[in-house]
């Protein structure tokens, strides 16, 4: 009885928000959706609310974000004209074969509905967030790029918190302060296979052997999650870098960013920084600056012996006929035996144990969708990155940035599903988002109406020069 109270709470709490702030309430979906993992299980594990609470707060970003996203589609069909952007076509088809599969394994198939909605929602988060992100910054560009500013000040702050938490909080803090694991246990329902329970935080964010001297966890912050943490701070970093001005403050909050991924120690983060970095100064024809980068990238690696015993422990697991690691054996067999099982042509199902190869978000893909859904997703990804070169406006960055995350994508799904995790890649989609919203245009354009007639040409004065 509790826990549908407090849902009906929380349901009626986020039609309020939608409502009442409109495009606004993107502010409380991305700080909920930043401290959601350390705030509730902070309360959980002193005794402040109980699982049923804890289960319905859980919801709230979910609920917030689908709402969101209906007003927008409403918006969409009702301001503007087509042709949308073109991404939005395999990212539909790719969406809709997939809730197709789904219902066919619920119905024929004997997949359990309540256990394997969790995966059809990870489907369909990617057209969720880009829809509402689009749209509304279609409406008011002046908001998106404010908004875009303000998350990178929030994502600073987080970072100092983060390393704080990393360097001081002593070995005991989660277990005793904000037990994930058993949050995640007790209030998420997930199996103890990927949890700590003796040290209250989840397997990826236990602490790396190589910086024991340093903590015995890695820094998770207030994401809860040690990659969830460094996929979030590339965004400041990655901003911060390539898009906003250089400044005193704009140096520090890179610097507290920076160290946040860092302490992250998560190599598909570091992956993705550097494939993301790397493409745009090429981009821009900086190549003196991108030899001087991998320079001083590779100098702690040479000369501080942890992070060089860390970089040959990983450097060893790469083996192809004996891999070390469940990273290295995803990309092999995902190649060697994903499209030689004739059960991956209409997907296996939704159970988790119909997935045999590890750490790969294109066996995820495969294995429980099908081949179409594959073949999808890279459909869009191409599309993505095509719509993103075609008839650019040469006097912003973001689509430059919006390229590279783009092959980014393509690249780190190959070391698993992260683009469809909610906290993970939501800020990322938001750059996207803001890019592919300069491609919409307006059905009318009475004096009344924000949006301008010339969608790029505006965008182009709001967000500031490449150069």
């Amino acid at each position: 009885m509790v826990y549908w109270l407090s849902l009906v709470a929380v349901v009626a709490l986020t039609i309020t928000l939608v409502f009442r702030f409109k495009e606004r309430a993107l502010y409380f979906l991305f700080l909920v959706t930043y401290t959601q993992s350390f705030v509730i299980p902070f309360l959980y594990t002193n005794g402040v609310i109980g699982r049923d609470v804890a289960r319905s707060m859980v919801l709230f970003k979910e609920f917030l974000l689908l709402e969101l996203f209906v007003v927008s589609v409403v918006i969409l069909f009702s301001r503007f004209r087509r042709p949308w952007p073109r991404p939005l076509r395999p990212l539909l088809f790719f969406t809709a074969y997939c809730i197709f599969r789904f219902v066919v394994g619920v119905v024929f198939l004997g997949d359990n509905l309540g256990q394997e909605l969790f995966k059809l929602r990870m489907i369909c988060y990617p057209l969720e967030i880009l829809m509402v992100v689009m749209v509304f910054t279609a409406l008011k560009p002046e908001f998106g790029e404010r908004f875009l500013r303000d998350i990178t000040y929030v994502l600073s702050i987080l970072a100092v918190v983060a390393i704080a938490l990393f360097l001081w909080a002593p070995a005991d803090f989660w277990l005793e302060h904000a037990n994930i694991a058993a949050y995640d246990l007790e209030v998420k329902g997930e199996t103890d296979a990927d949890l700590l329970p003796e040290k209250g935080i989840s397997l990826t964010s236990e602490g790396r052997a190589f910086f024991d001297f340093l903590s015995p966890f890695r820094a998770t912050g207030t994401f809860g999650d040690a990659l969830t943490l460094g996929f979030s701070m590339a965004v400041p970093v990655l901003l911060l870098l390539f898009h906003f001005r250089k400044s005193l403050t704009s140096a520090l909050m890179l610097a507290a960013s920076a160290g946040a991924m860092f302490f992250s120690l998560s190599r598909s983060v570091w992956l993705f920084c550097c494939i993301v970095g790397a493409y745009v100064l090429l981009r821009r024809r900086r190549y003196g600056l991108i030899l001087l980068l991998g320079v001083l990238a590779l100098t702690p690696f040479l000369l501080w012996a942890p992070l060089a015993d860390f970089a040959a422990y990983s450097i060893s697991d790469l083996s192809r006929t004996n891999p070390g690691n469940e990273h290295a054996e995803g990309i092999l067999w995902f190649y060697s035996r994903g499209f030689t099982d004739s059960g991956n042509i209409l997907g296996k199902g939704m159970a988790d144990e119909v997935q045999a190869i590890p750490e790969s978000g294109y066996a995820f893909l495969l294995e429980h969708f099908g081949v179409l859904a594959y073949i999808a997703f890279l459909w869009f990804c191409i599309s993505l990155y095509r719509q993103l070169r075609k008839d650019q406006s040469h006097t912003t960055s973001m689509p430059t940035l919006g390229q590279a995350i783009t092959l980014g994508i393509f690249v780190v799904m190959h070391f698993s599903q992260y683009p469809f995790a909610f906290t993970e890649f939501i800020s990322l989609w938001y750059i996207i988002g803001l890019c592919l919203s300069i491609y919409l245009l307006p059905r009318e354009n009475h004096d009344h109406n924000p949006i301008g007639t010339n969608r790029q040409d505006l965008l182009g004065e709001i967000l500031p020069s490449e150069s």
